[in-house]
C-alpha cells in the first residue's frame, strides 16, 4: 500500500529540501503536491484524502495548528508532523495535544530524523488499520450471525404461522414499527434451470441475499422456494419503497437479472403473517400483469382481500364439439380467456382449468396419451396468462388433425375400418372415391359402405366431406386464400358445391366464416 504525504510550507526551499530528503516510492510513500499554506493545504485536502500530513506551523493565512485541527475532522486517522524554524513550545505543546505525532525542528532536521518519523506514523496507521479490520470482521461476524438467527426465527413463524405472537427475545426493535414486506419472485426462473442447472439458481439466490444484506443494514432477506425470496426491511420516514427501488435497479442493470416483486406496509410483528401473505399475493399479479412488475398493496391496514372464486368449469362439451368439428382453437378459448382475465380465479386455479381443458381435448386422440403429461407440465410452469394462453394454442392447434370417431367393433371389421379411418385422415384432400378406399382395406365396394357406416354411424362421403369442411376452417381461420384456392386446397373440386356444403354445415359463407374468426383472433391478441 502508497501512503500520501502532503508538505506544507511557506518557504519553497524547505519543501523542496523535504522532498529530496526521502526516497519516497522505496519508502511505500507519495508525497502530494506541496502547498505553500493552510488555505490551499484545506482546499486539497478536501478533494483527495491524505495519510500523513507534514506541516509548518507558522505560516501566513491559516497557521499549521488550525490546519491540523480542521484536518482531522476530515480524517480522524490522520498522522501529523509539526516543524518550525524555533523553538516555539507553546505551540507544540498545543500541537502534541491535538495528536501531532512529533516536531521536527528545520535548522537541525536530518533525513533520517524525518523518515524515522514518518516510519511510526506508518506503523502508526498500520495498527490502527488492522484493529479496525479485526473489529470489522468481528462486528460483521455479529452481524451475520444474528441475521441468520432472525431469519430462522422468522421463517419458523411463517411456517407454524404463528399469528398470535406479539413479542420475544429475538425480535429486533424495528419489527416492532412500521417495515416494509417485499415477496421477489425470480422471472423466466425455469430457463435459468434449464440452461445453468438447479444448483446455479440456489447460488443466485444467495447471491440475490447478500446483495441485499451489502443495500440494507437493517433488515432481513428469506430464502423461501427454489425461485423466490421474503424481504422484511424498517420503513424509516418511509424509505422503504426508495431502498426497494435501488435494489432492483442493481439487479437488473449490474446483474441482468428480471424479478417480478409484490410489495405492502405493516406495523409490529403480530402483522407479519399478513405481509408475508397479501406481499405474495400482489406478486401473483405478474400473471396477469406481466413480468418484471412492482405490485402494491393498499398499506397497513389493509387485510388481503380477494374476489370470491367461481365454480371451475366441469363441462366442456360445447368446446370440445367445435375441436371436432375443426373451428380454430384461437376463437374457441374466447370464453375461457375473459373468464381468466375477469381476475375471478387465482393462477393456479386458471392453469387447473387449463389443463382439464387441454385433457379433454387430447383425450379425442386415440395416440395423445403418450404426450398429455409434458404438455400440461408445460402448462403448469407458464409465468404469465400470455405464455398459458400461447401454449394451450399451440397445443390446441396441433389437434386440428381429424378425430377418429369410436366404432362399435373392435373386432376384425371394426380394425379394417380402423384402418380405412386413418387413410382418410392422411388423404382426405385427395380425389377420393368409395372404391379407392375400398380396395385400400381389401373389401368390395358394396360390404365397405355397408360396414363403414355399421361402424362409424355416418356415410362414407358424409364423412369425406366433414374431413374436408374441417380443414377449410382451418385454412380460412388462418390465410386470406381465395375461397376456390380453399375449396382446392381442402378436396373441393367445386368452388360452388363447396360454398354451398360449407353454409349448410356451419350455418355460415365461408367469407362469414373467415370474418367471424379473423376478428375473434384480433379480439384474443388484444
Amino acid at each position: 500500500m502508497m501512503y500520501r504525504v502532503l508538505i506544507v510550507d511557506d518557504e519553497p526551499v524547505i519543501r523542496n529540501g523535504i522532498h529530496s530528503f526521502i526516497d519516497w516510492q522505496q519508502e511505500g510513500m507519495s508525497a502530494e503536491d506541496d502547498c505553500a499554506n493552510g488555505v490551499e493545504a484545506l482546499a486539497a485536502l478536501e478533494s483527495r484524502s491524505i495519510d500523513i500530513l507534514i506541516t509548518d506551523i507558522k505560516m501566513p493565512l491559516m497557521n499549521g495548528i488550525q490546519l491540523m485541527e480542521q484536518a482531522i475532522q476530515l480524517y480522524p486517522s490522520l498522522k501529523v508532523i509539526l516543524i518550525s524554524s524555533y523553538n516555539d513550545f507553546e505551540y507544540v505543546r498545543e500541537g502534541l495535544k491535538l495528536g501531532a505525532v512529533d516536531y521536527l525542528l528545520k535548522p537541525t532536521m536530518e533525513p533520517e530524523d524525518l523518515l524515522a518519523v514518518l516510519k511510526r506514523c506508518i506503523a502508526m496507521l498500520e495498527e490502527e488499520r488492522r484493529k479496525e479490520s479485526e473489529l470489522n470482521q468481528y462486528q460483521q461476524g455479529a452481524i451475520y450471525r444474528e441475521r441468520k438467527s432472525l431469519e430462522h426465527e422468522l421463517k419458523k413463524l411463517i411456517v407454524q404461522e404463528h399469528a398470535t405472537l406479539t413479542e420475544a427475545d429475538w425480535v429486533p426493535a424495528w419489527l416492532q414499527e412500521r417495515y416494509a414486506c417485499m415477496y421477489v419472485l425470480l422471472d423466466s426462473a425455469d430457463e435459468w434451470r434449464e440452461n445453468r442447472g438447479y444448483l446455479y439458481v440456489q447460488l443466485l439466490l444467495e447471491e440475490l441475499q447478500e446483495m441485499f444484506y451489502m443495500h440494507v443494514q437493517e433488515g432481513v432477506a428469506l430464502l423461501m422456494s427454489e425461485s423466490s425470496m421474503f424481504l422484511i426491511l424498517p420503513d424509516h420516514d418511509g424509505g422503504a419503497e426508495q431502498l426497494l427501488h435501488q435494489w432492483r435497479a442493481v439487479l437488473e442493470t449490474k446483474c441482468g437479472i428480471s424479478a417480478s416483486t409484490g410489495f405492502t406496509i405493516e406495523h409490529g410483528i403480530r402483522r407479519l403473517l399478513h405481509g408475508f401473505a397479501n406481499s405474495r399475493a400482489a406478486c401473483q399479479r405478474r400473471f396477469f400483469e406481466g413480468l418484471g412488475g412492482l405490485y402494491m398493496t393498499s398499506g397497513p391496514d389493509s387485510e388481503r382481500t380477494t374476489q370470491p372464486a367461481i365454480d371451475v368449469i366441469q363441462d366442456w362439451t360445447p368446446f370440445i364439439e367445435s375441436i371436432r368439428n375443426g373451428d380454430p382453437s384461437t376463437s374457441l378459448i374466447e370464453c375461457a380467456l375473459e373468464r381468466w382475465r375477469s381476475g375471478f380465479l387465482d393462477p393456479e386455479q386458471v392453469k387447473h382449468e387449463a389443463c382439464q381443458l387441454l385433457s379433454c381435448v387430447y383425450h379425442l386422440q386415440a395416440d395423445a396419451g403418450t404426450l398429455l403429461p409434458e404438455r400440461l407440465d408445460l402448462l403448469q410452469r407458464a409465468e404469465t396468462l400470455e405464455q398459458l394462453s400461447a401454449h394451450l394454442i399451440g397445443q390446441l392447434e396441433e389437434t386440428h388433425k381429424p378425430v377418429l370417431p369410436n366404432l362399435t367393433d373392435k373386432g376384425y371389421g371394426g380394425q379394417l375400418i380402423m384402418k380405412a379411418l386413418e387413410y382418410l385422415a392422411e388423404h382426405y384432400t385427395e380425389n377420393l372415391t368409395l372404391q379407392g378406399v375400398a380396395d385400400i382395406v381389401h373389401l368390395s365396394k358394396s360390404y365397405f359402405s355397408i360396414l363403414f357406416k355399421k361402424q362409424t354411424g355416418r356415410n362414407f362421403i358424409d364423412y369425406l366431406i366433414e374431413l374436408r369442411i374441417r380443414e377449410a376452417k382451418r385454412i380460412l381461420a388462418q390465410k386470406d386464400s381465395k375461397v376456390y384456392d380453399v375449396a382446392d386446397s381442402s378436396g373441393f373440386n367445386d368452388v360452388k358445391y363447396f360454398s354451398k356444403v360449407f353454409k349448410k354445415l356451419t350455418g355460415l359463407t365461408p367469407l362469414q366464416y373467415r370474418e367471424k374468426h379473423q376478428v375473434s383472433e384480433s379480439y384474443f391478441e388484444s
